[in-house]
C-alpha cells in the first residue's frame, strides 16, 4: 500500500524547531533553567518552556507539542550577531520548504522494511536527527532538489570531461589505461578517446574526469578560463546512469549496482559543511583504505571473527587551480559497492533505518525484534557493529567517524551479521604514539603538498588520544547509537540503561577475551565521568571554520565502575 500526502502540514516545522531548540539547550548556547521535566529557555525578554528529559549522553529529548514559538522567535530569542542569525533562519527555513516539498510530491510507502539497500538511500528521507538543518542543502532549488536529492529517486548521467594532465592530481591503482577499460567499459572508453582525438589532442596529455551535472551548472562560469585556456574539454557522452544516495553527492550506478558509487564534489552546504572535495583528502583516500585493509587483513579477530568489512575507496581524481574559488571543486572518488560484499541469503540496511519509524506506525526493526527478542537482538547487534569498531580503535590506534550514515548493517532475516565501515577520505584519526603498527602508515607527504609540515590536529593525525576517544564516542554513541536507545525505550519501554549497560558488558567480554588490550582500553578513559561531545549546533553558528566547538556532557558509559 501507498501513501500519499499532498497537503504540507507543520510536521516539517514542528520538527526543526525541536531540533533547534534541543541543540540550543544540549550545546548551552542560551541560558536556561532546568526542572523536573522542564526547560525554562531564557530568551532576550521572554522565558520559554519545553517539556522534556535528559537521556544517554546528556541528550535533550523534548515533547514537540510543547515548542508553540515560532523560528524567528527562537533564533531571535537566542542568537545575537545579526549575519548568524540571518543564515540560520535561512538555512532552517529551506529545510522546511524541501521537506515540505518531499511531503507533498513524493509516494511514502507505509513499510520501507522489504526495500533493497539502494532503494533505502533515497526511501530513507529523515535526515539528521540532531541537526536542525538536517535538509539545508543550501545552494539548491527545488528543481536542483527534484533532480539531484534522493528522494525523488531520479536518475541522470555524470558530466565527462577531459583534463589537462599537468592541472590534475590521480590517486589509481596500477595502469591508468586498464583503470579506465575496466570503469567505463572498452565501448565508452574508446568512444571517449575518439572523441579526444577529435579535438586534435590525446590521453598522453589528458585524462578524464566525471562532474556532478548540478556541479557543471554551479561553477560553469568559474571554469571559464580553464575552458578556453583548453586544461578542460567537455565531451559528448554520457555513459551510465547514477541515482543519489542519502549523502547527495555519492551517487549509486543505476546501470549496475556492482560498480564503482562516485562520490564528486557538489558546491552545496547541508547541515554544517560545504560538500566539495578537498585535493588533499581526495589524493589520500585511496593510500588510506589500503591502510585498513591491511590492518584487518593483518588482525585474526577483525578478518576472521568480525569479518570486518570496509568499503574501499580505491580511486580518485581531483582537479587543481591556481585560482582559488575553484579549490575542491572538481574531484571525483570511486568506493566499492555494497554489493560486492553481500552473501547469498544476505541483505544489506544503512543503520540510519535502524532508528525509524514506518507509516505503519511500527519501527522499522520491529519484526526483527519480535522474532528474536529485544534482548537477543541487540546483544547481536552490539557484537557485530559495536565491538569492530571499538577493536580497530583500542587495539590498532585507529579512529574511524562511525556514525550512522557511514555504516551498514549485513544481515539475514534481521539477524545481524557483519558491519559495513565507509568514507574515509577526511574522517579517519590517529596519534602516532598510540598507532600500534606504524609500518601500514601512508606517508603522506608524499601524497600531497599540503600535509608536508602540517601540524597535528588539523588532518589525521591529532595531538591526543583524547581526540580519538572523542571522535568516536561522539559519532558512534552520542549522535548515534542514543537514537536507537531512545527509540527502543519510548516504543518499547526498554530503558536505556539496559542498552548502555549492553555495550558495557559486550566491551567487557572482548577484553576478556584479549586481555593484552586492558591498558591500551584504560588509556583512552572510555569510563571518565564526563566527556566532551561535538557542538554542531555553534560550529554552524560561527564565522570560523577551525576552533573549540565541543561542550562537556555526562558520561553514560562512565556512570558505572565495572569496567578495567
Amino acid at each position: 500500500m501507498q501513501k500519499l500526502s499532498l497537503i504540507p502540514t507543520k510536521t516539517a516545522e514542528n520538527r526543526v524547531k525541536k531540533q533547534l531548540v534541543e541543540a540550543l539547550l544540549y550545546e548551552n548556547l542560551i541560558p536556561f533553567e532546568e526542572d523536573k521535566g522542564t526547560f525554562h529557555l531564557l530568551g532576550k525578554s521572554h522565558t520559554y518552556r519545553f517539556r522534556g528529559k535528559r537521556m544517554a549522553f546528556d541528550r535533550v529529548r523534548l515533547d514537540e507539542e510543547s515548542i508553540d514559538a515560532t523560528i524567528e522567535e527562537l533564533v531571535e530569542a537566542c542568537i545575537g550577531d545579526s549575519e548568524a542569525k540571518r543564515r540560520l533562519v535561512v538555512e532552517l527555513t529551506q529545510t522546511i520548504t524541501l521537506c515540505e516539498w518531499n511531503e507533498a510530491h513524493l509516494f511514502h510507502p507505509m513499510s520501507r522494511r522489504d526495500s533493497s539497500y539502494e532503494e533505502l538511500e533515497s526511501e530513507i528521507s529523515e535526515g539528521h536527527p540532531y541537526h536542525p538543518c538536517f535538509k539545508s542543502r543550501m545552494g539548491f532549488s527545488i528543481q536542483d532538489h527534484e533532480q539531484y536529492g534522493p528522494e525523488a529517486k531520479r536518475s541522470f548521467p555524470l558530466v565527462w570531461t577531459a583534463v589537462k594532465r599537468n592541472k590534475v592530481r590521480i590517486s589509481i591503482p596500477g595502469d591508468e589505461e586498464a583503470f579506465w577499460r575496466k570503469e567505463l567499459g572498452s565501448l565508452m572508453w574508446e568512444y571517449m578517446l575518439q572523441q579526444l582525438h577529435s579535438m586534435g589532442e590525446s590521453f598522453d596529455t589528458y585524462t578524464f574526469l566525471p562532474i556532478h551535472p548540478y556541479q557543471w551548472k554551479s561553477i560553469q562560469e568559474h571554469l571559464e578560463n580553464s575552458i578556453n585556456a583548453r586544461e578542460i574539454l567537455l565531451l559528448r557522452v554520457k555513459g551510465d546512469y547514477y541515482r543519489a544516495t542519502q549523502s547527495v553527492r555519492t551517487l549509486w550506478n543505476k546501470c549496475n549496482p556492482e560498480k564503482a558509487n562516485m562520490k564528486l564534489s557538489m558546491n552545496m552546504v547541508n547541515t554544517s559543511s560545504k560538500r566539495t572535495l578537498q585535493p588533499h583528502a581526495v589524493c589520500a583516500a585511496a593510500y588510506i583504505s589500503d591502510w585498513l585493509e591491511n590492518v584487518i587483513q593483518n588482525d585474526f579477530y577483525l578478518k576472521n571473527e568480525a569479518a570486518l568489512v570496509i568499503l574501499k575507496e580505491y580511486a580518485g581524481i581531483t582537479f587543481e587551480s591556481s585560482e582559488q574559488e575553484l579549490e575542491g571543486q572538481l574531484g571525483a572518488i570511486w568506493r566499492e559497492s555494497i554489493r560486492l560484499y553481500m552473501y547469498k541469503g544476505e541483505e544489506a540496511v544503512p543503520f540510519t533505518a535502524l532508528a525509524m519509524i514506518e507509516q505503519d506506525g511500527r519501527t522499522f526493526i520491529d519484526d526483527w525484534l519480535t522474532q528474536y527478542g529485544i534482548e537477543n537482538w541487540l546483544n547481536q547487534f552490539i557484537l557485530v557493529s559495536v565491538v569492530p569498531v571499538w577493536h580497530l580503535f583500542i587495539a590498532h590506534g585507529i579512529a574511524i567517524e562511525a556514525h550512522a550514515q557511514n555504516m551498514i548493517l549485513l544481515h539475514k532475516n534481521g539477524w545481524p551479521t557483519k558491519v559495513v565501515l565507509r568514507d574515509f577520505h577526511d574522517s579517519l584519526e590517529y596519534v602516532e604514539e598510540f598507532l600500534v603498527n606504524k609500518d601500514f602508515v601512508p606517508n603522506f607527504e608524499n601524497i600531497h603538498p599540503t600535509f608536508k609540515d602540517a601540524p597535528p590536529d588539523q588532518y589525521y593525525w591529532m595531538s591526543s588520544v583524547e581526540a580519538l576517544r572523542e571522535l568516536v564516542m561522539d559519532t558512534l554513541f552520542v549522535f548515534h547509537l542514543t537514537e536507537l536507545s531512545a527509540l527502543l525505550e519510548k516504543q518499547y519501554g526498554y530503558k536505556e540503561e539496559k542498552i548502555w549497560h549492553a555495550v558495557d558488558t559486550a566491551l567487557c567480554l572482548h577484553l576478556d577475551k584479549f586481555p593484552e588490550l586492558i591498558h591500551r582500553h584504560k588509556q583512552v578513559e572510555i569510563n571518565k565521568p564526563f566527556i566532551y561531545a561535538e557542538s554542531l549546533l555553534k560550529k554552524k553558528l560561527s564565522k570560523k571554520s577551525e576552533g573549540e566547538f565541543r561542550h562537556i556532557v555526562k558520561n553514560t558509559l562512565g556512570q558505572k565502575e565495572n569496567y578495567r
